[in-house]
């Protein structure tokens, strides 16, 4: 993962008083956390036959291209395919739901579920897998 990239997203797309924090599995972390509460506010709007709220349309279609665009395709593609398939998922029953197609309430309770999961599991991570080994051994970013 590119960790500027990231962070440097993140901040574009957040509130000026949120912090970011520096190092990868956090940010990821805060990412996940963030489109699972836009998620969770869809959801809620889309069970009640109310407007979706477009705040969080735009945070999640956000938190998805952060998570998405921060995957390391070329080291590790046995977790990186899978993981973008699950967002791009993810990014198409969001895009189901803004369209208004029929059944869009069930698509974005699996995208919700799958984020859990994904945000649940990232939480029990050793974060030092994310962290550089050295400055002489490792001169980019940590990659995930």
């Amino acid at each position: 993962m590119n960790l500027q990239f990231a962070r440097e997203q993140y901040r574009r797309h957040s509130q000026p008083e949120a912090t970011v924090p520096d190092d990868a599995h956090a940010i990821i972390a805060l990412v996940m956390d963030e489109l699972h509460g836009a998620l969770q506010r869809l959801c809620i709007a889309s069970e009640n036959q109310a407007a979706l709220p477009t705040d969080a349309m735009v945070k999640s279609m956000s938190a998805l291209y952060i998570l998405q665009s921060s995957l390391d395709m070329d080291s590790d593609t046995n977790i990186a395919v899978p993981l973008f398939q699950v967002y791009e998922y993810c990014r198409q029953q969001v895009m189901a739901a803004f369209r208004k197609d029929a059944g869009h309430g069930e698509g974005l309770g699996k995208a919700r579920d799958f984020i859990a999961s994904l945000k649940d599991a990232w939480g029990q991570m050793d974060k030092t897998t994310f962290e550089p080994k050295s400055t002489a051994t490792q001169a980019t970013e940590p990659t995930v």
